[in-house]
């Protein structure tokens, strides 16, 4: 999962359970703030975690209900809330909504399309009851209900080629991404694009609010010459400067060659 985590993240975090991987998150992000939620009242006690500068609070992610405000959180690493949360639909949701307008996921989830899974069910066989297995197509069904703008995909667990593999393909199974000989795949989710985190990262919502209602105004034509004169002020007033209005005109706008020849 490491692979995965941002080289640099001194924002404010949330670890959900992943307790296992709490020592390592403190010492790559020693200037972080770090909350950490989990099930198990003897965590904060444990010798190997009692003394690491972080918040603690005991509950149940898989009941739903994670009280922080909405936007409390710049990452999240929830590493098994995929795995075993009772209501994957509202987890994710929830997840969502207490990261920021930029914020990312860091999460896993079993995949159910593993060669030794599809063994399993072609014996009729499923050992695993009490936690869910899911298809990438679905992860990103989940994720996109829940608002996440950018996935990716990153193995966590991938066997060495071998005739297995060969002959599940030939049964007509897909392979893209080695995907049947990935026991385990690592997600990272994103709340914005790229290109928007960006744009959002230089002024404050209220700014990017009135920008974006004056280019729609100019798009539209809705009193051209004084939304065009207001827009010029506000960006001499934010010093919004030429390379950033012709990005958010770009992703604010569909009609973008009309705000252009209105400016």
């Amino acid at each position: 999962m490491f692979r995965f985590l941002p080289a640099a993240g001194a924002g404010r975090w949330l670890v959900v359970e992943s307790l296992p991987y709490l020592p390592g998150v403190c010492r790559r992000y020693p200037g972080a703030s770090i909350t950490v939620v989990t099930r198990f009242e003897e965590a904060p006690e444990l010798p190997e975690l009692r003394a690491l500068p972080v918040t603690w609070a005991v509950q149940d992610f898989r009941a739903g209900g994670l009280a922080f405000p909405h936007g409390s959180f710049d990452f999240v690493l929830a590493e098994s809330c995929l795995t075993e949360a009772g209501d994957p639909d509202s987890v994710m949701m929830e997840l969502s909504g207490v990261l920021t307008d930029t914020g990312t996921l860091y999460t896993q989830f079993r995949n159910i399309r593993y060669q030794g899974i599809l063994e399993q069910l072609r014996c009729g066989a499923f050992r695993v009851r009490s936690q869910h297995y899911y298809a990438k197509s679905e992860v990103v069904r989940l994720l996109n209900d829940a608002l996440f703008k950018e996935i990716f995909f990153l193995p966590g667990q991938q066997d060495e080629e071998d005739a297995a593999e060969k002959q599940w393909q030939e049964r007509g199974f897909e392979d893209f991404s080695r995907d049947l000989a990935t026991a385990v795949w690592f997600v990272r989710a994103s709340r914005s694009t790229a290109s928007v985190a960006n744009l959002k990262s230089l002024y404050s919502r209220p700014v990017r609010a009135r920008l974006s209602r004056l280019l729609h105004r100019i798009e539209y034509g809705i009193d051209t010459e004084k939304s065009v004169a207001e827009l010029h002020r506000l960006c001499r007033e934010q010093e919004i400067f030429p390379e950033y209005l012709d990005d958010f005109i770009h992703e604010a706008c569909l009609h973008e060659q009309r705000v252009h020849d209105a400016l």
